[in-house]
């Protein structure tokens, strides 16, 4: 199997003139009409693999069923792949334009006797499926192959011998695509393999208590709890099974109809009951600091164009060991954060 990388100029294009050549990806069995219309070959290849195929799309899977398995077998056949080179949009356009270009049209009904829509709706969809609609997290965490590579990634444990994807089986292929949005891109926290790690250990917890838990009802409004958490504490700075308790008091109780204070654990003796502020503890003026002092709220940016904000305060009545690494800091200094580089780029107050 070859692997191909669509030209930069060609993707422009094409992305550019989607709302005039959409209905080719109903007509067009094969990508011939590609070249035909750019006027030039517009793939480059990459890279030759051996041949594999992703799942039966006429078998009794759900689309949940087969998405998770496509999440195993695209890391797995494709584990090569550095994270720079799976963030790249020219790669995954060449991949559902080439080798995946059929089971892309069949796997969305193009082709299928299902006539388009409005040029609006039907550009969106196929930006979405076979490029990237928008850029970083959220475009690769969309496109329907880059999708199921990057959740494979997250969740592959390869000291799990027995079965390297557990993680990913515990989160299940119900409601697989809410799941996704909501755990590895809606959040800036799920970013850190230690909070995704405590938000499977919560899952892991409830299914082992046969406790079904819905997208909507518990998991959506739990980690929209958790990320309000984070303006009163330093997601990053707690212990996986602080976060894990966390998750688990806040599903219990809107399983029970009640909304508890939770308990965060400074130390394995001592705790005390944290009052959750859901509004902004930034003034309305937000008024701009160059150095970091007590209190403030520090936004980095890593070389990914990830970002992440961190309030550097006391816990407990300490400050925690992982904000040391901003003391005596200021706007535009770069600080090691889990062994990567961060660039801090604002300081409010």
């Amino acid at each position: 199997m070859r692997l191909y990388i669509m030209k930069r100029d060609a993707l422009d294009f094409l992305k550019s003139n989607l709302s005039t050549i959409y209905g080719k990806y109903y007509t067009e069995p094969t990508n011939n009409w590609i070249q035909d219309i750019y006027g030039d070959d517009p793939f480059i290849e990459y890279k030759e693999i051996p041949d594999f195929n992703l799942a039966d799309l006429d078998s009794d899977l759900t689309p949940g069923e087969i998405d998770l398995r496509n999440c195993k077998l695209l890391y797995e056949k494709l584990v090569f792949l550095s994270e720079s080179q799976a963030c790249d949009e020219r790669l995954w356009a060449g991949l559902t334009h080439t080798v995946f270009y059929e089971y892309m049209r069949n796997r969305w009904g193009y082709g299928s006797g299902k006539k388009p829509e409005t040029p609006e709706k039907e550009t969106g969809a196929i930006k979405t499926r076979f490029f990237f609609k928008s850029p970083g997290r959220s475009g690769f965490y969309r496109n329907t192959l880059a999708k199921c590579w990057w959740v494979g990634h997250n969740t592959y444990d390869p000291l799990n011998v027995d079965n390297y994807f557990e993680n990913l089986d515990i989160i299940g292929s119900n409601d697989l695509n809410s799941k996704i949005s909501e755990f590895f891109y809606s959040f800036n926290f799920s970013s850190n393999p230690n909070t995704l790690a405590a938000i499977i250990d919560t899952l892991r917890s409830f299914k082992d208590e046969g406790k079904r838990l819905l997208v909507r009802e518990h998991i959506r409004p739990a980690l929209s709890y958790l990320n309000a958490v984070g303006g009163s504490v330093v997601i990053d700075c707690l212990e996986r099974e602080d976060i894990t308790d966390i998750l688990s008091d806040i599903i219990t109780a809107i399983m029970q109809g009640d909304t508890p204070s939770l308990k965060l654990d400074n130390s394995p003796s001592e705790g005390r009951d944290v009052d959750i502020d859901y509004s902004d503890d930034i003034s309305a003026d937000g008024v701009d600091a160059t150095t970091v002092i007590l209190g403030c709220k520090i936004t980095v940016r890593n070389d990914a164009n990830e970002i992440k904000t961190y309030k550097y305060d006391y816990i407990n009545g300490s400050l925690p060991v992982a904000l040391n690494v901003f003391t005596g800091r200021k706007i535009g200094d770069t600080v090691t954060i889990h062994g990567d580089p961060w660039k801090i780029e604002d300081i409010l107050l």
